[in-house]
Formats: structure tokens, sequence, C-alpha cells
């Protein structure tokens, strides 16, 4: 059975780095197979240049909506638009009124600080951003609504969230109506020809990251070797030296891992895994940490966004692209989602309008080192690793095809190879 608690540090790695020292965190608490849609089966807006779909694709695919039990009725949607006021202006207005919006999104540190600063500078609403993570605020909201409880507004999301929780439980508000600021919705400004709406409707979860997922990261201070190929992290001399992000959960885990199942199959899995005694976490600070300190120096599924202080402190890490696995793309906490029964509802307009803006949207992307789906933002601060290329197929870990029809399968593997 695969290693799933951590080892000790190594002081003697640590050493070489005093500044790293001083920036450990404190641990914290879709298989890839259909690729990017080139237009959505509701006629929306076509996936990014950067991501086409292959010539094989899905573009018969039938649409993707949530579960009939939850998917939320015309009637609802119809009620939920005719409340949002018609113009910019009278958005503001009203969302000024409420006065404060409360948020769930990324736990990562700079979005925490920079997006509440910059919403009460430009639009003097307060912002509660909720520091517990994706799988506690759904937990959270399931009980509050059980009792009639309503505090969450809008949601920053990762696919899981967006679409098996608030969509498919019926417990999102249609957003493309409300999307009224000056120059968010203009087609020229987009990659897709307009706000990516990814939900069968097209009305309820906007994508507005799309990045190439990295397999590893290397500490290449401590693994000086070229790693180019998948099968190379099955030499012996890596045995117990690698991380991973658990793929037994919903995240960043199986995404990679599911690249994988499709690229090298279930051998070779267990090969990695097992054999090489990967040693596991569910927390994104904890996985960055260790292959910045040494601990596991190869890591497999790190979001890019933790690896920032650690950069700044002078340690180096390569993200390789594997020759013999597919590459993928993914929206990391890029979907926003209007919360229905929202308390302020106005407010969560405002903030959602606002991060699919120009300015929004490049905060953002900074702070979570993802690719703005934007055409009009140049995102000179990323590394060319994560841009997905014009002309090139791959794997959308976002498709709501993949989470719909493939998702459980590639899940209750790992379950098994784990146990």
């Amino acid at each position: 059975m695969a290693a799933r608690s951590p080892s000790p540090c190594h002081a003697e790695r640590r050493a070489k780095h005093p500044l790293l020292a001083r920036l450990r965190f404190p641990v914290g608490g879709v298989l890839g197979l259909a690729v990017a849609l080139l237009l959505s089966a509701c006629g929306g807006a076509a996936a990014p240049a950067s991501a086409p779909a292959s010539a094989s694709a899905a573009a018969s695919a039938p649409a993707v909506s949530a579960p009939a039990s939850g998917k939320p009725s015309p009637a609802a949607s119809a009620a939920a638009s005719a409340a949002a006021p018609a113009s910019w202006d009278e958005l503001l207005a009203a969302a000024k009124r409420e006065g404060t919006v409360v948020i769930g999104g990324p736990p990562e540190q700079a979005t925490r600080t920079q997006l509440p600063e910059m919403m009460k500078q430009r639009f003097g609403i307060e912002v509660q951003y909720l520091t517990q993570t994706s799988s506690q605020i759904a937990q959270r909201l399931a009980t509050e609504r059980a009792a009639g409880q309503y505090t969450l507004d809008l949601m920053l999301a990762g696919s899981d969230t967006a679409y098996t929780t608030l969509l498919g439980q019926g417990w999102a508000d249609p957003l493309k109506p409300a999307l009224v600021m000056p120059g968010v919705a203009d087609p020229g400004s987009w990659k897709t020809g307009g706000p990516w709406f990814r939900d069968s409707q097209q009305q309820y979860v906007l994508q507005v990251f799309n990045s190439m997922q990295p397999i590893v990261t290397i500490n290449t201070q401590l693994i000086p070797d070229t790693i180019s190929t998948a099968d190379q992290l099955l030499d012996p001399k890596y045995k117990g030296k690698i991380a991973a992000f658990d793929p037994t959960v919903n995240g960043i885990g199986v995404q990679v891992g599911a690249a994988l199942y499709a690229s090298k199959g279930e051998d070779f899995l267990k090969k990695l895994y097992v054999d090489q005694k990967v040693t596991f976490t569910q927390d994104y600070r904890q996985i960055a940490d260790w292959a910045a300190h040494g601990n596991y120096p190869i890591a497999i599924g790190v979001a890019p966004a933790y690896l920032e202080l650690y950069k700044q402190a002078g340690i180096t890490f390569a993200t390789p692209e594997m020759s013999d696995a597919h590459s993928a793309v993914q929206g990391g906490f890029g979907l926003v989602v209007l919360v229905n029964h929202a308390p302020h509802p106005n407010a969560a307009r405002v903030l959602a309008n606002f991060i699919a803006s120009k300015d929004g949207l490049t905060m953002y992307s900074q702070t979570q080192q993802q690719v703005p789906v934007r055409s009009d933002i140049d995102p000179t601060w990323l590394p060319q690793s994560l841009i997905p290329q014009p002309g090139v197929a791959y794997y959308d870990g976002y498709d709501p095809q993949f989470l719909a029809t493939r998702r459980a399968p590639v899940l209750d593997f790992f379950k098994k190879l784990l146990k």
C-alpha cells in the first residue's frame, strides 16, 4: 500500500536554503479523455484557440446538465434574471446598498488579500472571504439549507464544487444576464468569442482560466536530472522521493492521474503510485512545501500559485512536459458561480463582473498563476509552460462531459489501487 504520511524534514537539504526555512506553511486543510469542446451543444462560445477540440471530438456529444433532481428550472432562472438590475449603474447602486458580499474561493493568501482590497477600493463593497476548503463550504451549504439558512453569495470554484454541488443541487443562479459591466462581455475580448460558459444551458458556470496542468514539479536543486518522460519516474533511485496530491478524491490529483491513466495505463500507475512508495496529501500548501523543502523533491499535481513564495526565496523548480503522457488543461479555481437565495445578490453580481473584467481577471490570474481566458490580457508574469498553445488538442479536465461520464471510473480505479 502506498504511503500516506509525511516523512521527517530533511534538515541537511533545508540547510542549503536559509530563506526557505522561514517559509514553511502550516498544513491546512477530470480520466480526461474528453477534450475541450469547439462549440457547445447549445451553440455557445467556442473553446479557446489555445485548447481546441480534437478532430474526433465531442462536438457531437450531448450537452451535459445538472442532475434532473437539482437542475435549475427555467422559471427559477427567469425569476432570478428579472430580479437583477438591467444596467451597470443600477446594479452597482443596489450592490452598494447591500454593502457586503460573502464568497468562497481559493485558500491561497494573495487572492484572499488582494480581492477584498480591490472590491473595497473600487466599489465600496466589503468582502467576507470564507477560509474553509471547497468541500467544507459544500458541507456548510448543505447543513444551512437544510435549516433554511442562506449565507453565501458567490463561489470561485473548481469543477467538482461548481458542477456537482452548486449546479447539481440546484443551488446556482444564472450569471450570464448579470454580466452588464461595460466591456465585460465584449466578444472581441475573449478567446472564446464571449464569456465562456461551460454548462449546457450557457448560463450558470463561467470559466475564466484555462491553463496547462503540469504532471510533475521537480525541485531542480535536489533533483538535477533531466526528466522528460513519465517512464523515468519509475527509476528506482526516485523511490520514496515522490509525493502526489491524492487521486482518490476530487481535485487536482485525479485530473493529473486521469491524464496518466489515459496515456500509460493501469500497470504503469501501479508501478508509479504503489511500487515507488508515493506519499499522498489532500492539502495544496503541503505538497508544494514538501517539494520545496525536499521531503519529496518530485511532486505530482502541484498548483503553481503555491510555489511562488518558494521561488522568491531562490528555490528553482522544473515542470517538464512528458513526451509519453497526454498534456492536459484545467481551470483551477476559475469557475465563477452565483449562489441562489443569496443574502447579497447584487454585490455578488458586481463581484462576478469584476472577476470577468480585464482588471479583475488580471489580478486574479496573477495571484492564482493561471492563464486568463480573456484575450486582452497578456499574462507576461506566467511561465510559457503554463500557456496552452494554439492548434494543440489537450485533455480538458474541466469539460463537463468528463465530470459526468469519466470521473467516477477513474476515482474508483485509484481508490481500489490505493486502498
